[in-house]
C-alpha cells in the first residue's frame, strides 16, 4: 500500500515566511511579482489609522499618546499587469511552491522573471491576516462547448480555448491567513474564496474610492487599466510609521538598477501626508569623476569590453597650463595621451585571462556566466592638492563636496541587480563586500605618491553589476533571500571584479603620478618666486633709506660710493614694486576667497538639513486643514462666530496660523530652490522666462509687504546668455532684498519694483528699479563706493552696521565675470534704478 505525505498548513506557512523576514522585504517581494506580471506602473498606497489615548504617565499625570491601530489598518498594492483569470488562480497562484517561473524564464512582454520558488504570496500573509486581491486578466480560458459530455470525457482533461477578455470579466479571491493556524489542518483543508465579478472597471472603483486625494487620483487618470491587479491587505501584522516607509521608500529608489527598465515605475503614498512621498526616482549617477564599464560574454571568446570615461581633471587647463605633462615618457603612449583625455570614452577589449592569473580554474570561470559591471569613482573631498601660487599639483573640476557625500551615503557602494532587481545586502548601509576597505589599509599611499599600489576607499565608490536567472545560475540565493550564497564560482567572480577596479586604478594612478612628478620640477619655479619675491622687499628697503638720507639733515655727508649696499636700475627698482604690489593684490583676493568659504559654509549647513526641512514644508499648510476638519466635527463654526469675539474664535485663531505657516513654507521653498544642482550648470538661460520663475517665487513675500513687482520686456527679441542661474539668483535676490528693505518705513502707497531688458546689438541691458528712498545720502558724492567689499548703510538705531557688506559687492563680482559685463548707478533720487548690461557671445 502506497500513502502520501500531508504537510500540516502551519508549516507551509511557516516554510514561507521564513523567506521573508521583515515587512519591507515582503513588499518589495510583491513589488516584484507586479514586474513578473508585465505591470508598467506598480502603486502602493498605506492607509495608516491612529487613534488618540488618554493614560497615566509613570508620575501618575494624564498624557494622550498615539497608538497606530493594526486592524483598521490597510496597504494596497496596484498593478497594470496581466492579471490573473480563474484557471490561473486554482492552479498557479494557490499552488504552494509553483514551478511555472522556473520553467517559464520570460514573460509575454519579454522581461525575464525575478522569482522562481512560488512562495512570494506568503508575502501578503508576512504583512496582514486577511487579504482581499481583484484581477482584470487581459485573456480568459474557456472550455471548448462541442465536446460530448459522457462519461469517459470527463476523465480527460477538458480541451479549452484562450480567449480576449473583451467583456471585462473580473475575479475576485479572499483568504484568511489564520485558517493555517488551525489545530490539525492540513494545506489541503485550507481554502480561498474564489468569485466573479462582472464587468470590472479597475480604474473607476479605484477612483471613486480615492476621490479625495488628488495625488493618488492623478496619478490614478495616467495608468492605463485595460488589465491589472489590486491586492488589499488588513490586520497588519507590524507597526508601521513614517520612519519605516521613509526607508522602504528609499529602497525602493535602488531597488531598479539606475539606467535601465524607464518601462517600469512605482508610486507610494502615505494617505496621512500625501506630500512625504510620491514617484520613486532612481538613483543617476552624473557627477562622477571616473566610470569604468565592463561588459563580459564566456561567448565572445571571453573577452571583457571596457570603456573608461575620465572626468576628473579639467582637460582645458591640462591642455593650456599643464602641457608638459605630455612630455613624460608614460603620458606619450594610448591611454594618456592629450587626445585621449579629449575624447569622452576610451574603449578598449581584453582578453579575461589577461586579467585574471593563469592558473585560474577554466571550468569555474566557464560557469560564472556573462555579466555588466559599471563602476564610479566619486572623490567628496579635496585634500591632496597643494597650491603654490595659482599652480595646482593636479587640475581637478570643481565639485560640490556636500552634494557628492550627501549622494555617496544614500546610493553609495557596489549593489548587484539580477535581472533589474536589486539583491539585498550588497552595497547597502556601507556594506563592504569586496572588501575594498581591507584591500586600502594593506596599501595606504595616496594616488600620486608612487607608481603602482595605488587602491580605492569604499567610501568614494558606486557602482551596478547585472547578473541574470539565465545565465548565472551558479549564483543562487540564500534561503532568506538576503543575498547569493558565496560558492566557488561567486569568490571568483568577487575576483574579477576586483581586477576590473584594478584597471581604473592603475590607469588614475598613472595619471596623478605624473601630474606629482611636474609639480616637483614646477617647484624649482616656486622657489624662484619666493627668493625673487625677498629681493624685492630688499629693494624696497634700500630705496626708502635713500630717501631718507637725502631727506636727513645728513644729507652732506651721504655718499654712495661708501654705501654697503648693491645699487639697483631704474628698472629693477620698478620690477620689484610690481611684485610686491602684486603681492598685496593677492592678499585682497585670498580675503575674498576666505570670506566667500565662509558664505558657502552657511549654504553647507542648509542643504545638509535639506531632507528635514523639505519633510517640515510639506507638513506646513495640510496640518491647519486638518485641524479645521477635526473642529468642525465637535463644533459648530457658524454659531461660534456669533456667540465669540473674533480674537476668541479657534477658526480665526487658525486662520491666522496658516498665514504664519505660508509666509513659512514661503521661505522654504525659496531657500530648497537654490540646492537644486541644474542651478549650478552653465547653460542658455532666457531672461523672459527666468524673471518670470523670478515673480513668481518672490510673489508672496512681495503680497506681504504690499509691494508689485512690473515685469517690462521692451522688444521681441530673444534675450539668452550663456550663464549659471544660481548666478543670476544672486544678482537679483541681492538687488530685490535691498529694494524690499528701502521701501520699509518709506513710500507707504503704490510700493513699485520694475524690471525691463531689451536687446541693444549684441548686448543685453537691464534696468533694475524702485521707487523707494534711493541712494543713502552718505554714498550720494561718490555713488560707485556701494560696490565695494563690506559697504553698507543699514544700520540699527545706536548706529550699529546690521547690513554684511556683501550684497552689492557679490552682485558686481558675479557681472563682470560674464565677458566683462557691467553694472552702473544710473537714478539715485526718488528711487534706485541700475542698469547691467551683459555682454553676449558672438
Amino acid at each position: 500500500m502506497k500513502i502520501p505525505f500531508k504537510v500540516s498548513a502551519r508549516t507551509a506557512k511557516l516554510i514561507g515566511l521564513e523567506n521573508f523576514s521583515t515587512e519591507e522585504g515582503a513588499v518589495i517581494e510583491l513589488v516584484k511579482n507586479t514586474y513578473d506580471a508585465d505591470a508598467n506602473n506598480c502603486i502602493l498606497i498605506f492607509d495608516l489609522k491612529i487613534k488618540k489615548e488618554k493614560i497615566l504617565n509613570d508620575e501618575g499625570i494624564e498624557i494622550e499618546i498615539e497608538k497606530f491601530e493594526k486592524e483598521n489598518s490597510c496597504i494596497y498594492i496596484i498593478d497594470n499587469g496581466i492579471g490573473m483569470y480563474d484557471k490561473i488562480i486554482q492552479n498557479q497562484w494557490m499552488t504552494i511552491g509553483t514551478d511555472n517561473k522556473l520553467y517559464e524564464h520570460t514573460t509575454e512582454a519579454g522581461r525575464i522573471k525575478t522569482g522562481a520558488k512560488g512562495i512570494g504570496r506568503f508575502a501578503l500573509n508576512r504583512l496582514g491576516m486577511l487579504t482581499n486581491m481583484i484581477s482584470l486578466p487581459t485573456i480568459l480560458e474557456i472550455e471548448d462547448e462541442d465536446q460530448n459530455a459522457n462519461e469517459d470525457d470527463l476523465k480527460e482533461t477538458p480541451i479549452t480555448t484562450v480567449v480576449p477578455n473583451d467583456n471585462n470579466l473580473g475575479f475576485e479571491w479572499t483568504v484568511d491567513w489564520k485558517d493555517f493556524d488551525k489545530k490539525g489542518a492540513t494545506v489541503s483543508d485550507v481554502e480561498a474564496v474564489l468569485s466573479i465579478k462582472e464587468s470590472l472597471n479597475i480604474k473607476q472603483e479605484y477612483l471613486n474610492r480615492f476621490d479625495s486625494y488628488p495625488k493618488i487620483k492623478e496619478v490614478l487618470e495616467k495608468v492605463d487599466f485595460k488589465s491589472g491587479t489590486v491586492i488589499e491587505i488588513t490586520e497588519l501584522n507590524d507597526e508601521w510609521n513614517e520612519d519605516k516607509l521613509r526607508k522602504l521608500f528609499g529602497n525602493l529608489e535602488m531597488l531598479l538598477p539606475p539606467e535601465e527598465q524607464n518601462d517600469f515605475g512605482i508610486d507610494l503614498f502615505l494617505l496621512s501626508n500625501l506630500e512625504e512621498f510620491g514617484t520613486l526616482k532612481r538613483a543617476y549617477y552624473d557627477d562622477y569623476d571616473y566610470k569604468l564599464k565592463a561588459t563580459y560574454n564566456k561567448e565572445n571568446d571571453k573577452i571583457l569590453n571596457i570603456e573608461v570615461s575620465r572626468n576628473e581633471l579639467d582637460v582645458d587647463v591640462l591642455e593650456n597650463r599643464y602641457i608638459q605633462l605630455f612630455e613624460f615618457d608614460m603620458m606619450k603612449n594610448s591611454p594618456f595621451k592629450l587626445e585621449n583625455f579629449k575624447n569622452e570614452n576610451i574603449k578598449f577589449d581584453l582578453h579575461i585571462e589577461k586579467l585574471m592569473s593563469e592558473k585560474v580554474d577554466k571550468e569555474l570561470l566557464e560557469r560564472v556566466g556573462k555579466f555588466d559591471f559599471t563602476f564610479y569613482f566619486l572623490k567628496n573631498t579635496i585634500s591632496d592638492d597643494k597650491e603654490d601660487g595659482d599652480l595646482k599639483k593636479y587640475p581637478y573640476k570643481s565639485i560640490n563636496s556636500a552634494n557628492r557625500k550627501s549622494w555617496l551615503k544614500k546610493f553609495g557602494g557596489i549593489k548587484i541587480f539580477r535581472d533589474d532587481f536589486r539583491i539585498r545586502p550588497y552595497g547597502e548601509n556601507g556594506d563592504d563586500w569586496l572588501r575594498l576597505g581591507e584591500r586600502q589599509a594593506q596599501s595606504p599611499g595616496g594616488v600620486g605618491q608612487r607608481l603602482g599600489g595605488y587602491r580605492i576607499r569604499p567610501n568614494q565608490i558606486a557602482g551596478t553589476i547585472k547578473i541574470s536567472r539565465l545565465h548565472n545560475e551558479s549564483f543562487q540565493d540564500k534561503s532568506g533571500r538576503e543575498g547569493i550564497i558565496e560558492n566557488e564560482e561567486f569568490e571568483l567572480f568577487k575576483n574579477i571584479l576586483l581586477d576590473i577596479i584594478g584597471l581604473f586604478e592603475k590607469d588614475r594612478n598613472v595619471v596623478m603620478y605624473n601630474l606629482s612628478q611636474l609639480h616637483i620640477i614646477r617647484n624649482e619655479e616656486a622657489e624662484t618666486l619666493r627668493k625673487a619675491k625677498e629681493e624685492a622687499e630688499r629693494i624696497r628697503k634700500q630705496k626708502e633709506e635713500r630717501k631718507d638720507n637725502i631727506n636727513s639733515s645728513e644729507k652732506k655727508n651721504y655718499d654712495k660710493s661708501t654705501n654697503d649696499n648693491k645699487e639697483y636700475s631704474e628698472s629693477e627698482e620698478n620690477m620689484a614694486d610690481a611684485i610686491l604690489i602684486l603681492e598685496k593684490e593677492n592678499e585682497k583676493k585670498n580675503e575674498e576667497l576666505r570670506l566667500l568659504r565662509s558664505l558657502a559654509s552657511v549654504g553647507l549647513i542648509i542643504s545638509s538639513f535639506a531632507h528635514e526641512v523639505r519633510s517640515l514644508r510639506a507638513r506646513l499648510i495640510p496640518r491647519t486643514k486638518f485641524l479645521i476638519d477635526e473642529l468642525k466635527t465637535h463644533l459648530n463654526e457658524e454659531e461660534l462666530a456669533k456667540s465669540l469675539d473674533k480674537d476668541d474664535n479657534p477658526f480665526y485663531m487658525i486662520e491666522l496660523m496658516r498665514d504664519e505657516d505660508a509666509k513659512l513654507k514661503h521661505w522654504l521653498d525659496y531657500s530648497l530652490s537654490t540646492l537644486k544642482i541644474d542651478k549650478r550648470e552653465r547653460k542658455n538661460l532666457d531672461f523672459s522666462r527666468y524673471f518670470n520663475d523670478f515673480k513668481a517665487n518672490w510673489s508672496k513675500a512681495l503680497e506681504q509687504r504690499n509691494i508689485t513687482l512690473v515685469l517690462n520686456k521692451i522688444d521681441n527679441n530673444e534675450h539668452v546668455i550663456r550663464a549659471f542661474e544660481v548666478n543670476m539668483d544672486s544678482v537679483f535676490n541681492n538687488l530685490l532684498s535691498n529694494s524690499i528693505n528701502a521701501h520699509n518705513g518709506f513710500n507707504n502707497q503704490q510700493k513699485k519694483i520694475e524690471i525691463s531688458w531689451q536687446k541693444k546689438e549684441n548686448d543685453i541691458e537691464i534696468l533694475f528699479s524702485d521707487n523707494a528712498k534711493g541712494l543713502d545720502s552718505k554714498y550720494r558724492d561718490n555713488p560707485e563706493e556701494i560696490f565695494n567689499l563690506n559697504e553698507s548703510s543699514k544700520t540699527d538705531n545706536k548706529g550699529n552696521k546690521v547690513g554684511t557688506g556683501l550684497g552689492l559687492y557679490i552682485v558686481k563680482s558675479i557681472i563682470e565675470e560674464y565677458n566683462n559685463s557691467t553694472i552702473s548707478i544710473v537714478k539715485i533720487d526718488n528711487g534706485l534704478t541700475f542698469k547691467i548690461t551683459f555682454k553676449t557671445r558672438k
